[in-house]
């Protein structure tokens, strides 16, 4: 069977929210009984595959050991915010068509100058080590390497935690002169998803959502987050669920985010409204209303609309 990999990280960055906001997170064990919810799912979902996690503390310390064994000789810039801390960091978001999901791109975070700008601002006189938390097809890898080469900056050689197919990989092919060094390979998979994709308004989660104008790709402001599952963006494209499992998924993951959301609530004594919430998924607006009450009425106008279309 094909593995379903799943790269842990749910836990630590709703640790470091915590930490910025002052707001309190549940213990381990809850975070533990969301995998393992999740694990059953997706079995579920995926009976041809084998569910794979990939323990966030390895997949950080073993990227740690690497940076640091070149950190003298190479300047290190990091693609990535959640597995490794490189010096140096490129402050680009992958774009994705809003109501297809489909990514359009790379863009700058809101806030930033251009990737360009970033890139030119960076110390001379070393080799470029690019650092990200994956190689899927390549695509994302090769746009900024291009961007680096065309602003006279040399790549000598890309980091990364997870790489999936090095031979139909797009970046491989067009950079075969550029060594490739993952910590965990595989030659095929039935995808790769980040932990935190699967859950609404955690930071990080899900696909940017952005248009493409005369050539230029920008996110949407305020920030809008392509969730995986309906009716906040899409399970298939997202996270490649079977068509006959999207709306069950969909519901389960629905539940698992209540669940978090709602326990943060309980620790604190009160509801996490919208505007607390790091990362708002499409449709959601900022606002004093409960994140909770917010997702069951986008959830429940959907149910309807569905019901309404069968009649």
């Amino acid at each position: 069977m094909l593995p379903y990999i799943i790269s842990e990280d749910l836990e630590i960055l709703m640790r470091r929210w915590g930490e910025r906001t002052s707001i309190p997170i549940p213990d381990h064990h809850f975070f533990e009984s969301l995998q393992t919810e999740l694990i059953l799912g997706m079995s579920e979902f995926f009976p041809d595959a084998k569910i794979t996690y990939i323990d966030y503390a390895s997949l950080s310390e073993q990227m740690a050991k690497r940076i640091s064994a070149i950190a003298d000789t190479s300047i290190v810039v990091s693609i990535d915010h959640v597995y490794n801390g490189a010096t140096f960091h490129l402050e680009s978001n992958r774009i994705a068509d809003r109501d297809t999901m489909k990514v359009l791109g790379e863009a700058e975070r809101p806030g930033f100058p251009s990737i360009t700008d970033q890139i030119l601002a960076l110390p001379n006189g070393k080799s470029i080590t690019l650092v990200d938390d994956g190689c899927f097809s390549g695509a994302t890898l090769k746009q900024i390497v291009k961007k680096f080469y065309s602003c006279g900056k040399k790549v000598g050689r890309v980091i990364v935690g997870i790489s999936i197919n090095p031979k139909a990989n797009v970046f491989v092919e067009a950079f075969p002169e550029i060594p490739l060094e993952a910590v965990y390979a595989y030659d095929q998979v039935k995808d790769w998803v980040c932990e935190r994709d699967f859950y609404l308004g955690v930071p990080l989660s899900g696909r940017t959502a952005g248009i493409q104008e005369d050539g230029v790709i920008r996110c949407i402001l305020p920030e809008v987050a392509l969730a995986y599952c309906y009716p906040f963006g899409d399970p298939i494209e997202g996270a490649s669920v079977p068509v006959k499992f999207a709306g069950i998924f969909s519901g389960q993951m629905i539940r698992q985010s209540l669940r978090l959301w709602s326990e943060i609530g309980r620790i604190r004594g009160k509801p996490i409204t919208c505007s607390e919430v790091p990362r708002l998924p499409r449709g959601i607006i900022p606002g004093n209303q409960a994140f909770v009450d917010a997702v069951l009425s986008q959830t429940s106008c959907q149910a309807k609309a569905e019901e309404c279309s069968l009649r």
